[in-house]
């Protein structure tokens, strides 16, 4: 519990690991599906040096990649390796663009690109054409090819842009955005028109800061507000709707209706980084909730949507932005004071329900990254991949999920030759060199 420790970021599974290991001999449960091919990465915080455990919070530390290659129904290698480059450790998310893959963090840190073996390259990102810092979270236009990123930094004072990273992996828009209040802004969506901008009442604390906590806190004089940008025409004014306070670090996806309304869905927060500032857990839950945003009219609904907390939520990768009947998440336990992720969810969003695969009492999952199978022809044909870990071996294992039925055992588990930290973000990387 976390109410019970010093601190919870440090200890168990969250506490770092030393070694970095590359081995070849990996035991495999069951089967791997022969369509897998590609690599799987994770990006998460672990701090090489000891950190002070009354204030240091998760989201600090140096970042950390875990890579696991599959190719034709067996696992080809394990491996794990910090990320730095060009004074720079991005701990938070790893992806891939137009043939290079990046790890990236948020708050204006530079991405670093890494080589297929996990190496960090010193090379600029995006072929230098990045003017300042960069985001955590981009968003991916399938029809496209093209990244959409909200980012803001604090170099030269807070500034908050829009970018759009091209196919040639370059910077082909770059929008400044007037966002007086200074707000975190973890992540954003997309719509066919427009880029989602959260506008949230966690703030910059110069307070915070100068007691060397992260420098956020939840601040109640701060109007929490959607935006919608036209990404077509990023130049007119946003389209603001005011919204009950709340933070949401992901979205799980963004569309628009028959009517021109943009549904938002997301994990909501009810406050957050108020009290407790070591972490996003221990004062409130995130529940899967529904925006329903009208730029005709300025009206706005929100909605709950399930009644159990969630979070890390992801959708088919080709699907951003469009009309989606699933979506993926990682389950919470009840007690916000308690770190229990030992559900993986599937939203149908007929009826709104939900069905989960839950884990041994022993066990937690990371988030679970969808990756379609290689002949798809309905929205869920695909697998749900996540490093789960046991507490009561000290292990931690990929599995492997029918994403049509989750709620079967593993397809497959592959066992890693070390735990693998509670971390953030990772993708799938199909066919990497």
């Amino acid at each position: 519990m976390f109410r019970e420790r010093q601190n919870p970021y440090l200890e168990g599974n969250y506490a770092p690991v030393s070694d970095q290991l590359s081995t070849e001999h990996l035991k495999v449960k069951g089967q791997i599906p022969s369509d897998l091919n590609g690599l799987l990465l994770r990006n998460g915080p672990n701090p090489m040096q000891a950190p002070n455990p009354k204030k240091h919070h998760w989201f600090m530390g140096d970042g950390m990649l875990h890579g696991l290659r599959i190719s034709e129904g067996r696992p080809i290698w394990y491996r794990n390796q910090t990320v730095s480059a060009n004074k720079s450790s991005p701990n938070t998310h790893v992806i891939g663009h137009a043939g290079n893959i990046y790890a990236l963090v948020e708050a204006g840190g530079a991405p670093v690109m890494v080589d297929p073996e996990l190496n960090s390259l010193a090379q600029a990102p995006f072929d230098g054409t990045l003017k300042r810092g960069f985001t955590a979270h981009t968003k991916h236009e399938a029809e496209t090819g093209s990244l959409h990123a909200i980012c803001y930094d604090f170099k030269r004072g807070y500034r908050a842009s829009y970018l759009e990273i091209d196919t040639d992996n370059r910077v082909k828009q770059h929008h400044e955005l007037d966002l007086p209040g200074q707000p975190m802004i973890h992540d954003c969506a997309i719509t066919d028109q427009y880029v989602i901008v959260f506008d949230l009442p966690v703030t910059f604390s110069l307070s915070r800061m100068i007691r060397r906590y992260l420098p956020f806190a939840w601040n109640p004089k701060h109007q929490a507000r959607i935006g919608l940008l036209n990404r077509h025409q990023p130049d007119q004014a946003i389209v603001w709707f005011e919204i009950a306070p709340c933070y949401i670090f992901h979205p799980q996806n963004a569309f628009e209706d028959e009517r021109g309304q943009v549904i938002l869905e997301g994990m909501r927060y009810e406050r957050i980084f108020d009290k407790v500032k070591i972490g996003p857990f221990g004062e409130s839950l995130p529940y899967l909730t529904r925006w329903t945003l009208d730029p005709k009219t300025g009206d706005t609904t929100e909605q709950q949507i399930d009644d159990r907390p969630a979070e890390f939520p992801r959708v088919h990768p080709d699907m951003e932005g469009k009309l989606t009947q699933y979506g993926y998440a990682l389950g919470l336990a009840r007690d916000p004071a308690d770190t229990n992720f030992n559900q993986i969810i599937k939203y149908h969003r007929h009826g709104d329900r939900a069905e989960r695969h839950t884990l041994a009492p022993s066990q937690m999952a990371g988030e679970p990254i969808f990756v379609p199978s290689a002949e798809a022809t309905l929205e869920d044909d695909g697998y749900l991949l996540s490093f789960v870990f046991d507490q009561s071996t000290e292990s931690s294992r990929v599995i492997i999920l029918d994403a049509k039925d989750v709620e079967a055992e593993p397809i497959g588990e592959i066992e890693l030759p070390q735990r693998v930290p509670f971390g953030f973000h990772g993708s799938w990387i199909s066919n990497s060199p």
